[in-house]
Formats: C-alpha cells, structure tokens, sequence
C-alpha cells in the first residue's frame, strides 16, 4: 500500500471521526446518510376542530383554480383557472371530468389573470356570464369586467366574441376582482388599491372616492346610459358628492378577496387581505368606509392622512397575523348537510387553511371559533344552487373540497408524545443523545433569549432532503423537525452551571409550523409538553451584587401564539423563481449555517451534502456563499455585527408584510438607505425623546431604535421572548449608530457634567452635590436619561455618579426615565407589573386595601382614573359616575369591566363619530346636542363645537373611550387595592 493510498484512508477515518463526534449519529464508509424513522410527531396534541375536509369531486382537478359559480337553469357548477379558462361540470360527487366553456387567454393575448365569474340572475334567459380579468398590470384600464354570451348546447361554451367590456379600473398588485350580483339584481364589484403589499397605499387611494380603487362597486347592467354600458343607480351613496364616482357602495378596502351576499337577509360580506397586523372580515353596509390606509383594522398606518367622506368603521371580525396571513372571505352557510352551521359565516386563510365561522345578529358577533385545519390553500369558497358550501385548493391538491364533520372531534390527540423522552429525537434525553438521523448544528448568529444559551437538532424524515432554493432560503418536508434546547447558567459565566430549562420544537405538517415546548424536569432526566397557553419557571441564579449572592429569575415558556408571532406565515413564506414557497424557519437559513459543525472544523453546508441531506446543495464553495457575522464577535465588522443583530432579533417582524407597525425594513440584505430608519422620524411614539429618529445617524441618544433594546417596561423591543436587556448588543448598537456621518448636532454632555460624572472626589475636584447636580440634570430628559445610561455600560462614570444614576434613574417618577435604569437593579427590586396579560385571578386572590386604592385612584399616573373620574371633588367628570359604582358591581364583575371595557358601554358614555358636511370628522362623547350645535367631548375633556346645520351625520361607535390594558403598569396589589376602593363606593 502506497503512501498516497494510505494518506486518503487517513483523511476518510478523519472525516468519519469527525462526522461521528459533530453528529452523534452513525456515518457509513460511503458516507450514505442514515434516514430517521423514530419520529413520534403527527398530528397536534390538542382536541381536533369540529370539521375537516374532504374533496367533494374527486376526480376532479383544476390548474390554480380561484373562482366558483352555479348557473341558473342548467344544475351545472363553473370553475374559473387563474390562467383565463372556465371550465363547467354536472353537480354529481362522481363526475369523471369537467368540459371546457371557455379559453380565454387564447383569445386575448397578453391576458394576465383571471379573478372574478359571475352569472346574471336571468341567465336561463339571456345567457349572460361576466368575468373580471386583466390584461396588463400597472395600467390604467388594465382590469376588466367583461359580460360575455353563452350558447344552450349541453355542455355549453362561452363566446368569446361576444365580449362587451362593461367597466375598466387600475390593475396591481391587489385588483380584487370578485363579482356578485346582490337581491337587488345591481351587480357588485370588489376593487383592492392597486398597489404592491408595502409602502402601504403608495396611490394613496384607500380613503379617495374620486377613483373606483380600494372600493365594492355598485352598477345596473340592464341598462346603459351616459356612453357606459351600465347605469348608476340613483340610490347609490355618493351619486351626489361632488368629485366622487358615484359606482361606489363602500371603500376603504385594501385588497377585498371574495365576496358573497347571505341569501337569506341579502348581508353583504367582504374578507379584507391585511397588511402588516391583521386579517379583517367585514359585514359591509351602504356608504361605509373601512379604513384603509389609515388603519388596518384597530392599527394605525396613516392616522394623519386624508379620510374619506364617511366615519371610519371598525371590522366584524379581525384575524392576528399570528394566527392569519391573507384572508378568504366566504359565504354564510344554508345548506342542509350541516345543520349546525346553517346561519354561520364560513371565511378562511389562503397561507395557513384554517377555517373559521361567526354569528352575526345584525348588530354584532354572537359567537366566533375555528371550524377546520385543513391543508388547503383556500384561494376562495364556491356555493351550489342548494347553499352548500365549496373550498377552492389553489395549489396543493388544486380540487374543490367540502367540510364535513370530524369524527376525532372529541379528545386530544393522545399518540402525541407528551415527553421528550417519547419523540423519537433523542436515545438518551437525559444525555441528549440525537437518535440516528437526528443531526446537531449550530448558526452564527444566535437570537438574544435573555442570557440563555441553546443547542439545536435538524431532523428530516426517511429519504425526503432540503431544497435550498434561491436567497439562502430553506424548504424543508413534511415531517421536519427542529430542536432547539435552551439552557441557563445559574452561576453566569460558569458553563459547567447550565440547566437546561425548555426544549422548543417546531414540527412542519401539512405545509406549515406548528410549535411545541417541553419543560424540563428538576432532575434534568426528561421533558414535559407544556400546555398551549405558556407557563413560567423561577429558580435562583448567582449574583454577587445582591446582599444573598443570589437573585429569583422568571423564565417565559412561550405560549404556542406567541411562538408563532415571530415565526409567522409571511416570514416563513417567499417569493422565488419557484413561486410563492414556504420556506424554512427563523434561523435555517444559508448564510446563518454557513460555519464549522458544533464540534469539528468541517463546514456545515459541506457536511450536509455528504450525509445527502440536500436536494441541491446551495453551492460548491460555502467561501462563495453569504456568511452571517456573530453580534458578539468584537472582530467582525461593526456594521455587520449590529445588522445581523436586528435581522434575527428584529426582521421576523419588521420586514414587508411581518407584522410590525413600524413600515422598517430591518433585514440585513438591504442597505441603510432602503431600511426607511435611517433618518426617519418613529411612528410609534418617540418615548419623550426631543428631534427623535428611529435611527438618528452620529446621534445614539436621539434614536428611538436604541432607546427601545436599552429600556423595560412598555415599549421595548425585542418585544416577544425576552424580558431582560441584552447589554452587550445595547453597547454595540450605540457604537454603531454612533459611527455614522453625525450632521450639525452639538455634544449632549457639557463639559462640566463629563468632568463631575468621570473624576474621583478629592478637595480639588467637584464636590458631591455637582456631580449629583449633573446626573439630576441629565435624569430631566429622555435624551440625557439615555446618555447616562450608555456611560454605566461604557464604564465611564465614577463609582459615585453611577450609584447615584441607577439609585435616582430606577426610582424616578418619569417611566420613559425609569424603565432605561430598572434593568441595573436585581429582579426582585424592580416593579412587578400585572403587564398587558395577566390571570384576573392574581388579582381577586388578593385582599385590597380601600385607603390605598384610593391613593392609587387620586395620585397613581399609571391607573390613569381622574384622567376621566371625578370623586370627592378631584378628577375630571368624563366618564360614569363611581360614587355607587360597589353598589352596581360585584368585584370579578368590575375587574372585567376596567379590562374590557368596549364590552358594555352605558349609552350616555357612548363614542360618538361626528362628520361635517365640509368631510371633517370629530369624535368624542355627546356632552350636548340642539337645534344649533352639537358638542363633542374627547378623551382629555376637550370640548369641541359644531354648529348642527354643518353636520352631516353622527354615528356611535362600539368602543369606549377608556384605554385597553389599563391597569398594566400597577402592581397585583394597587389593583387589588384600586378594586377594593371601586368597591366601598356604595
């Protein structure tokens, strides 16, 4: 055996060393990957939905089906390709095939999509069909509705010569399309605003009734009269209002997909698509405006711009993104086959297949809940002659499917493992061992988890493989599971303390996440599933600062909501060459595993390709592909350093279409000037802090990003999964914004004040009482507050000035102040704040104190009561009366008020919304109303006066002028005290 020979033995026993001891896992001589097949995880572990789907004719399939209609007079049923072609079918679960009506884009070249069908209500007789498509994007006419003809044969065709264009609008990226003829015979047209998902509105259309966009049209086909070949109809809500077009019926939509009319009381209801927060279902009705862009839904967007010539109205129902990506409105249920939903709105989600329902008793949602997980893309609901209910699978199994009832309705999943230990992850939990196939890997840049540190497992099914397709994004199989073991340090800084306190799992079924936490035991021997709703850990961690050397720490298990806040449909869903694919979760991402393995120096991406983990690898030299720096690594660049911070702590939000409701760009692919923060004024409050930007260049104490990394309390970010301030990413942030280009602003800190904050006291220095002067000076303001908080991380202050900043800082009256010095005080001297969730149940376990309630009413800022209240001669007498308030309700009775208090509001303390006839909206409670002016009162008492000739209509609203989360900031005990004080009132 030569020594070449010899030398290739040698690298291959290497290589099968180290792909031994990085993956825990058995590597055969040819490096054949070993499938796994111990999985545990199917299904969820909670009890299944009252319904779930099955195709309703199953020989049937359709490419990218998105429209459904019946015909009158035939019994057939019609099914509309977004690539222009309508097909028609017997209505019989057994039909073999549908026949061919109609192809359109043979007959109009350059024909992009088709989106709406409908049939006249005579059809039987005049053979009409219209369809909305559209030929170009971008241009002005570039959406059609076209009523085309009709021949008797059986099956029949549609002519497509006989085309009459009825009505063009502005085609984009959200057209809408959805046509319905309404009782009233008019036929009803959806419009979305025309425009690409982000910056929202760029047309600024939403609240402009001067164009047809982001509206529901109403036009009368049966006659043609100005040139058009449709009527107005003379009771239609603008026919009147100088500059409008009188074919609106409602407006303020942002991209309104799907549409239908309750055949039973002729309700019209619309499925809104949202933008950044929520997915909106409306119930519209004649001249109503629904908000877009100046809110979507109950969140701001453009709350200083333009509003339309009606009150803004609030959504029938409203959908997280958490839980909803883009909406499909439905069709209320009156079928026979389900008795139980017969009166039921029936609505779902294109990106996640949920479907839900909703009772409507003409003023208000009775019931609400979720009806079916399915595994559809619901691009829209069909409905048969009969009133049963259809749903149309765009993409994954591209059939029409109908609800039926669960038969595992009832009891959890009970094969769901409810161990860790019992997954099939591991052989060993106790030594977290992967089972074969299970494999360890590691990224560069870790998420901020409150000092915790974390070990990950990939594990992908039998033979299926990774696609790594274009942009480093990951598409991953059914059955996926990754691992994530979280860990703390009880002594920090000592590795050998860590315990390990959860195991996060998110398992991909059905094309989508679904994630699971297990906590550990106090042995460290197994796992427990923990329950939906999130529980909280507390165990001692070292801390030489505290008289003990110890201090409690409160550990978060997220609930499963909150888990999918960051890993969310639009994050986890791109747009490729491949088309709109679901990608791979936070972290599992080209340049984030683009490093050496856990243990050993091979490269990750390389190691993956020869276990023949990828379908194709994302390149032959990972030297070539992009690489995520570590914020913690001092070495690596600075500006990548902090940008790789924001893109995991930070993007899975703020990012087109992510949920947050700041429009920022944080991921770390675009450059400074496309993030829309640099420069850029906050939008959501700039926390008291003077000229403020979000980020303010050269300037740290002026940027609102800082601010919100460096604080606790309300308004800090990242907002979900942590509760600690990470100070090194604080420290590198402020040396960022700190090194760019600074125009023109003069030094914060004087001369004087560096000089008391940094000397030692001797009798030739400052005394005592100047350096106490200059940390009260800076504790005045946000900004000064934020510049003495950068000097402790810097180490810059004396041990002097820097007891007196955090003794002053953590107890000052101001909480933008306060909460930027909590996080230097041990957890146990902090407030312990009720926050925005709480069990009402800490509170009504307590016994409250009535005399200290009452301070808490009178002079506690936080409870906000005299705001509104007036008691023994103090306050402000806006809202009720309380003087009797403990005559009127029971404790738990006035707890869920202050909590809830849109859920019954007293009609005297109703919101009103008033508009003038000039189009100015004024809100507030009606202080008085007569023959010559109506006088509004808003929430600072503020009284405003209309003349009542200039007022157009008033309408009340269905929330309460009293904030939400009112009781956030107070301690369990002062709302156990505020609660007992309401209480004596009597």
């Amino acid at each position: 055996m030569g020594p070449t020979v010899r030398s290739r033995i040698a690298e291959r026993l290497a290589l099968l060393i180290t792909f031994w001891t990085a993956f825990g896992t058995q590597v055969s001589a040819d490096d054949r990957r070993i499938p796994w097949t111990t999985s545990r995880f199917a299904g969820t572990p909670d009890p299944p939905p009252p319904y779930t789907t099955e195709p309703a004719f199953p020989s049937l399939r359709f490419e990218h089906p998105v429209v459904m209609a019946p015909a009158s007079g035939n019994g057939r049923l019609f099914v509309g390709e977004q690539g222009g072609k309508v097909y028609s079918f017997p209505n019989a679960p057994h039909v073999a095939t549908a026949d061919l009506a109609l192809d359109l884009a043979r007959h109009r070249p350059g024909m992009t999509a088709l989106y709406g069908l409908a049939f006249h209500p005579k059809f039987h007789e005049n053979r009409f069909v219209y369809l909305c498509y559209v030929m170009k994007d971008g241009a002005a006419d570039g959406a059609r509705i076209s009523r085309f003809s009709a021949d008797r044969a059986d099956p029949p065709s549609i002519d497509p010569t006989s085309e009459v264009v009825v009505l063009t609008f502005p085609s984009g990226g959200h057209n809408g399309g959805c046509l319905a003829f309404g009782p009233d015979g008019a036929l009803y047209i959806s419009t979305g605003d025309a425009e690409v998902p982000s910056p929202p509105d760029r047309r600024d259309t939403g609240q402009d009734v001067g164009d047809l966009l982001s509206s529901i049209l109403r036009i009368d086909v049966d006659h043609a009269e100005g040139g058009r070949n449709y009527r107005v109809p003379p009771d239609n809500p603008f026919v009147k209002l100088p500059g409008a077009r009188p074919e609106i019926w409602a407006f303020g939509f942002r991209n309104p997909w799907r549409m239908s009319f309750d055949r039973k009381n002729g309700d019209l209801w619309v499925g809104d698509v949202g933008w950044e927060l929520w997915e909106l279902v409306d119930r519209v009705v004649k001249g109503g405006n629904y908000g877009w862009s100046i809110v979507e839904g109950r969140q701001p967007v453009h709350p200083e711009g333009r509003k339309g010539p009606t009150p803004i109205l609030p959504p029938t129902a409203e959908h997280p993104h958490s839980e909803a990506a883009s909406i499909t409105g439905g069709y209320v249920y009156r079928g026979e086959r389900l008795r139980d939903l017969i009166g039921v709105y029936v609505y779902g989600d294109f990106q996640s297949g949920k479907l839900w329902g909703l009772r409507h008793d003409g003023t208000k949602v009775t019931w609400q809940g979720t009806l079916a997980d399915s595994p559809l893309q619901l691009v829209a609901f069909g409905e048969d002659r009969a009133g049963e209910l259809y749903l149309l699978d765009y993409e994954r199994t591209r059939q029409l499917h109908r609800l039926i009832p669960n038969p595992a309705a009832h009891g959890a999943n009970r094969a769901f493992p409810r161990r860790l230990s019992d997954s099939g992850l591991f052989t060993s939990t106790r030594e977290q061992t992967a089972a074969p196939g299970v494999v360890p890997y590691a990224i560069n840049a870790p998420l901020w988890s409150d000092g915790a540190s974390a070990e990950r497992w990939l594990a992908v099914p039998g033979a299926a493989r990774i696609v790594a397709a274009e942009a480093g994004i990951w598409r991953l199989p059914d059955g996926a599971v990754l691992a994530r073991t979280v860990s703390v340090e009880q002594e920090p800084g000592n590795p050998a303390t860590r315990t390990r306190v959860e195991t996060q799992v998110l398992h991909r079924e059905e094309g989508s996440w679904r994630p699971y936490s297990y906590l550990w035991n106090d042995s460290q021997t197994d796992a427990a599933l923990v329950e939906a709703e999130g529980t909280t850990r507390t165990f001692s961690v070292g801390d030489p600062s505290t008289p003990g050397k110890s201090r409690s720490r409160t550990y978060r298990v997220a609930a499963r909501a909150e888990c999918v806040l960051c890993h969310n449909p639009w994050v986890e869903t791109k747009t490729t060459s491949f088309g709109r694919q679901s990608a791979s979760p936070l972290g599992l991402t080209t340049s984030q595993l683009n490093r050496p393995l856990p243990k050993g120096k091979e490269n990750q991406l390389r190691a993956f390709e020869r276990l023949g983990l990828f379908e194709n690898p994302p390149g032959p030299n990972p030297d070539a592909l992009p690489r995520m720096a570590d914020p913690g690594d001092p070495s690596a660049d600075l500006g990548r350093r902090a940008r790789a911070y924001l893109q995991v702590n930070c993007a899975h939000c703020h990012q087109s279409n992510a949920g947050g409701s700041a429009t920022i760009q944080l991921t770390d692919d675009l450059p400074l000037d496309k993030m829309q923060a640099v420069g850029v004024k906050p939008s959501q409050g700039s926390f008291g802090i003077a000229d403020a930007r979000i980020i303010s260049p050269g300037d740290p104490e002026g940027s609102a990003l800082l601010y919100r990394v460096s604080k606790l309390g309300g308004g800090r970010m990242p907002r979900i999964g942590t509760t600690e301030v990470d100070d090194r990413a604080v420290k590198m942030l402020g040396d960022w914004i700190e090194s760019m280009p600074r125009s023109g602003s003069s030094p914060l800190l004087s001369a004087e004040d560096l000089s008391a904050l940094k000397t030692r006291e001797t009798p030739a220095t400052p005394t005592s009482k100047v350096r106490a002067e200059a940390v009260d000076r800076l504790l005045a303001t946000t900004r000064g507050a934020l510049a003495l908080s950068r000097r402790i991380d810097r180490g810059s202050l004396s041990a002097e000035a820097r007891r007196l900043a955090v003794s002053q800082g953590a107890g000052h009256a101001n909480a933008e102040v306060r909460e930027l010095f909590e996080r230097y005080v041990p957890e146990s001297q902090r407030v312990a704040r009720l926050g925005a969730s709480f069990d009402p149940k800490t509170v009504l376990a307590l016994n409250g104190d009535a005399r200290r309630g009452r301070e808490v009413f009178l002079k506690n800022p936080a409870a906000q009561c005299k705001t509104c209240h007036r008691l023994d001669g103090e306050g402000i007498a806006l809202g009720p009366d309380l003087s009797k308030v403990g005559a009127k309700y029971a404790r738990a009775d006035m707890l869920r008020h202050i909590l809830e208090p849109s859920r019954a509001v007293d009609p005297p303390f109703a919101t009103y919304v008033l508009e003038t006839k000039a189009g100015k909206i004024h809100s507030g409670l009606l202080a008085s109303r007569s023959a010559r002016a109506v006088v509004l009162k808003d929430a600072s008492n503020r009284e405003t006066r209309i003349p009542t000739a200039e007022v157009e209509q008033m309408v009340p609203q269905p929330r309460s002028l009293m904030p939400e989360s009112l009781l956030r900031d107070l301690t369990a005990r002062q709302a156990a005290d505020l609660l007992e004080y309401l209480g004596s009132l009597k």
